[in-house]
């Protein structure tokens, strides 16, 4: 497995919200996370990312230990994660967002800016046009575009998305779910927590549910969508 992480426990101050989880993400895989407001999906992301501290458990990516590194380390293994929120800077322009993007290849003797930035725009062909735009004159679903375009500037081994389709019309969801989609196809495995659990479903090759901090189901994107248990307790009218 690329990813794999196994009984790990964490929390805010006194408050433990993971309790035991495992989950693994393998090579070019698409996992999608789903589950209720409150079970600990988002902080499952963060703590793999270092953001939010392991207290138990252990997390490995390529066979290798990073359950107690700080997110800048996390960053050097590979890892890119677009946080729901706060995920562009809004005063610096596309092409600005993409430099800062780059901050952790600078330097490295397989890092060629110009190189970086045309294969992005291969996969977000709108963003070649918008390039003197400031980020934050974007719609919500273009600021979610420039979001995953400057994480992919590392030319990252696994991409962690969290909410990717948060507060966006139903016609965005569908392109961002496709330049997602694109991004898996190009070989890229993608880790993403979803509200929209039946299009995130549909696009995933394993779904992993959580509930009050704990592992509840897991199965093929298929298997859950035709789960009456899933339905009924997480899917809802999405």
């Amino acid at each position: 497995m690329l990813l794999e992480a196994r009984d790990v426990v964490s929390g805010y101050g006194d408050a433990t919200i993971l309790n035991g989880v495992d989950l693994s993400v393998a090579d070019d895989e698409m996992v999608c996370i789903i589950g209720p407001n409150g079970a600990g999906k988002s902080t499952l992301l963060k703590t793999i990312v270092g953001i939010v501290d392991t207290w138990e458990g252990q997390i490995e990516f390529a066979d290798e230990d990073i359950t107690e590194l700080p997110p800048e380390r996390v960053v050097d293994h590979g890892i890119c994660y677009v946080p729901q929120d706060d995920n562009v800077f809004a005063d610096l322009t596309i092409r600005e967002n993409l430099r800062m993007g780059a901050w952790a290849a600078e330097g490295d003797d397989w890092f060629d800016f110009d190189e970086r930035v045309e294969a992005v725009y291969e996969q977000f062909p709108v963003l070649r046009e918008r390039l003197g735009q400031t980020a934050g004159s974007l719609s919500g679903g273009q600021q979610q575009m420039v979001a995953m375009a400057t994480a992919l500037m590392l030319d990252p081994d696994l991409l962690i998305l969290d909410e990717p389709s948060a507060g966006l019309a139903p016609k965005l969801i569908d392109d961002v779910f496709e330049r997602i989609a694109e991004i898996n196809d190009a070989g890229t495995p993608i880790l993403m927590v979803e509200q929209n659990a039946r299009r995130a479903l549909r696009e995933s090759d394993r779904g992993v549910v959580l509930d009050m901090g704990e592992n509840h189901i897991e199965g093929t994107g298929g298997d859950l969508l035709d789960s009456d248990e899933v339905a009924e307790l997480y899917l809802g009218a999405t």
